[in-house]
């Protein structure tokens, strides 16, 4: 019973948020301009404060301890070994190359930031968020070299790796992570006078991003493509999470470390990818209607996996 109530206690205030967006749009409270201008605003701004403090606050030695290194090294093969694997098996199962490069993305890219933070916040309080914050910030530059380079070969153009390291080095939130690791490892103390309102926006960032989250559900949308979406959301909320979890388990991943994997691997598909897709000639509607499948579809998974966890005692 503790394990249900816990379970319900991870994932209702996410629906219960995204809800709350979807109703505001219903009542025209804010329509498509708005929840866009919104989105860049979370992502440029409070997304990277949040990502920045919870960085910053981490201990160095705690940040870079050999357990940290050890998943983020893990996570790396794991998820590049995925896509080297649909580079090679999905084109044979999906001729509409536009549309494979959309579901390759979609099952190798998740939303880490935005759902990984509250569900181990949930689980175990803000003061222990520094892990799925650091893998997060990590795993973000591999997302979007994976991304662009599924993305252009697809499309049938060359790889511009200058174009992606450029991507990488604008990109507002692992701009922030960077700074973090810098003000940590010189000893740089925000003055209290800053660290305070710095802390409260990024109390922000949660609640907004969800509520506008919600508020870009288009269920007429999800008509079209279901074996597609079926496919990406099935691989990209199950299957790949059993295979990471089953991997760090048998290496001894345990506890926080383990919820921090939960957090990052159980997180639908990110709104970034939609956007990407648009802009690099894919299929700009599938990859839209991933990302709210996924999303949707995450609720249910994520209270799956929590109860999972608990009925085994990994939490």
């Amino acid at each position: 019973m503790d394990n249900l109530v816990l379970a319900i206690n991870v994932v209702f205030p996410l629906l219960f948020m995204m809800v709350v967006g979807y109703l505001m749009k219903v009542k025209n409270l804010v329509d498509d301009h708005s929840l866009n201008i919104m989105n860049k605003i979370i992502f440029r701004v409070f997304m990277a404060i949040l990502l920045f403090l919870n960085i910053y606050k981490m201990d160095i030695k705690e940040a870079l301890n050999k357990d940290n290194l050890f998943l983020i090294l893990m996570l790396y093969i794991i998820i590049i070994s995925v896509f080297l694997i649909l580079i090679l098996g999905l084109p044979k199962f999906v001729k509409d190359k536009k549309k494979c490069s959309v579901m390759i993305q979609g099952l190798v890219r998740g939303n880490s930031i935005l759902f990984g933070i509250p569900i181990v916040a949930s689980i175990y309080g803000d003061n222990h968020i520094g892990t799925v914050s650091l893998l997060s910030a990590y795993l973000i530059p591999l997302f979007n070299v994976l991304g662009v380079t599924v993305l252009e070969i697809y499309r049938g153009g060359k790889v511009n790796i200058k174009k992606i390291l450029l991507g990488i080095v604008k990109n507002p939130v692992i701009v922030a992570s960077t700074l973090a690791f810098l003000f940590i490892i010189i000893g740089i103390k925000i003055p209290s006078l800053i660290l305070s309102p710095l802390e409260s926006m990024s109390k922000v960032t949660t609640p907004l991003a969800f509520i506008v989250l919600g508020g870009t559900f288009d269920f007429k949308m999800l008509c079209n493509n279901a074996k597609y979406l079926t496919v990406v959301a099935v691989g990209k909320l199950i299957i790949i999470p059993a295979i990471v979890f089953y991997i760090a388990y048998n290496l001894g991943v345990e506890n926080e470390k383990m919820v921090a994997l939960l957090g990052v691997m159980t997180s639908p598909v990110a709104i970034a990818s939609f956007t990407m897709a648009k802009e690099m000639d894919a299929d700009g509607e599938l990859a839209g209607q991933i990302v709210i499948t996924t999303s949707i579809a995450s609720i249910a998974t994520i209270f799956i996996w929590v109860y999972l966890f608990g009925t085994l005692n990994i939490l």
